[in-house]
């Protein structure tokens, strides 16, 4: 008598997940690039700081943001975290290995959510290293010149910033991973994804100030810069506060890992 074939658990797909992500050369140039860009662009931004601190207005000295001046450089690294998302799952759907995935483990869901486990927290813990290296080498070389208030662990925000950090470039790879899902294509989606998340941030400055404090702070990477950012401004347009911007970012992973899986359970698997 035939032994039925069982749907490996969720133990097991989590596994191949991660076994598959380790496993492509991609994974480790998109992770190398990220850090060098988030760490070392930090540390070049800390450097002309440093070096022009004494011709920087009045103004800015005294309201000095030393935590964000040596994180700067995350930005440029969430735009690659973005890529990591997106290629952990288009090559699938490019080499057709989806069809084998989808043969060994039927339940859609689960595959779905054990991507999103392994890139989410693949994502946190580099965005978490990434701060937290570029923050320490930030604070040694504006602490170069004895004129610049330097931060430790113990500053205002800080830790919050630096598990922020963590959080946003994992919240940004669930995003742009859903997009690979929804869009099948990894051109498409890193294009949607990066247009999705960064330009309304980009374009908000020229918006009228209701428009910001209505609508784009309500856009996943104004809401995320309430977790990011160690020295918060309340009177900004977009400022929601670390707590309800957490909520607004986690939202909308949600829904779009949501409309994700609705349509990967509706199509086929090419």
């Amino acid at each position: 008598m035939p032994t039925a074939q069982l749907s490996p658990g969720i133990t097991n797909t989590l596994a191949a997940e991660w076994t598959k992500l380790r496993s492509v050369r991609s994974t480790w140039t998109v992770v190398i690039a990220a850090a060098v860009v988030s760490v070392g662009f930090s540390a070049l931004f800390s450097m002309l700081t440093e070096a022009d601190y004494r011709n920087l207005p009045a103004g800015q000295r005294v309201d000095f943001d030393a935590a964000g001046t040596s994180m700067v450089g995350m930005n440029l690294g969430l735009i690659l975290v973005s890529v990591l998302g997106v290629l952990a799952v288009s090559g699938e759907y490019s080499t057709g290995m989806i069809r084998l995935t989808l043969a060994i483990t039927p339940r859609r869901g689960r595959v779905l959510l054990a991507k999103a486990v392994v890139v989410g927290l693949l994502t946190f813990v580099l965005g978490t290293l990434f701060a937290t290296a570029a923050f320490y080498s930030g604070q040694l070389i504006l602490g170069l010149n004895p004129d610049i208030p330097t931060l430790g662990l113990d500053g205002p925000g800080v830790v919050r910033s630096l598990f922020g950090w963590g959080a946003e470039m994992a919240a940004f790879a669930l995003l742009a991973l859903s997009f690979g899902v929804i869009m099948r294509s990894a051109a498409g989606a890193i294009a949607t994804a990066i247009g999705f998340i960064f330009a309304p941030a980009i374009l908000g400055a020229l918006l009228p100030a209701w428009v910001q404090r209505d609508i784009l702070a309500y856009f996943p990477a104004s809401a995320a810069e309430q977790l990011s950012t160690a020295q918060l401004k309340t009177d900004a347009a977009t400022y929601l506060g670390p707590l309800t911007g957490g909520g607004v970012l986690l939202t909308w992973v949600a829904v779009v890992l949501m409309v994700a899986f609705s349509l990967m359970g509706k199509r086929d698997s090419g």
